[in-house]
């Protein structure tokens, strides 16, 4: 499994592409979707599906173009639904086309490969991350060193202070970690660095 990391718009947000075989899937595509569709071009890839973590528009921007072009489906998570459909809180002001929402412990079949959807609530209601070890695309929820802000409407602190320590602190230690924004890390660096959760 190959794991690219496309950094995007002006809020970096960062846009994964996941490769087997030379099928794909795209977790969080937030902004610019030329360049995605571009890499995906470039490498002869068949994307099969797109992910996204939670609802924020950084992490959706891109999604109705790119599903548009190659016609896969959208799957997104349920409690999170209020950031993509047509409401207030939504920024693109129009629906994001997700096809199926998803819920904890839910399964997404790959290459013969699963990726089980871990609610991670406190960033926004509906969170997620999306995990097949040793890999682990936290979205919001957790930083190298940090982790999501909490003061966007639906966002409660503590409830992210449990997610990371009572859902994602207990996956191993060599679990490698890929979020929203920023680099990379593991699990066991986090549990002994990342100052908000000592």
């Amino acid at each position: 499994m190959q794991i690219i990391r496309l950094e995007l718009g002006d809020l970096k947000s960062n846009t994964y592409i996941i490769t087997v075989n030379k099928q794909c899937f795209i977790i969080d595509p937030g902004f610019e979707a030329d360049k995605i569709i571009d890499y995906i071009k470039s490498k002869k890839l068949v994307p099969q599906f797109i992910y996204i973590t939670h609802g924020h528009y950084d992490h959706t921007g891109a999604v109705k173009t790119i599903k548009e072009h190659y016609h896969i489906p959208v799957y997104a998570p349920l409690k999170d639904k209020i950031w993509m459909s047509d409401s207030v809180y939504n920024h693109w002001k129009e629906p994001i086309p997700v096809d199926q929402f998803v819920v904890e412990n839910d399964k997404i079949e790959f290459e013969g490969l699963i990726f089980e959807v871990i609610e991670t609530p406190g960033h926004s209601e509906g969170s997620t991350s999306l995990y097949c070890a040793p890999h682990l695309f936290t979205g919001d929820a957790l930083f190298k060193e940090s982790i999501g802000r909490t003061d966007f409407p639906f966002g409660n602190y503590q409830q992210l202070l449990d997610s990371i320590t009572k859902k994602l602190y207990t996956l191993p230690d060599d679990t490698i970690c890929y979020p929203g924004h920023g680099e990379s890390t593991t699990i066991g660096h986090e549990k002994e660095h990342n100052p908000f959760t000592k």
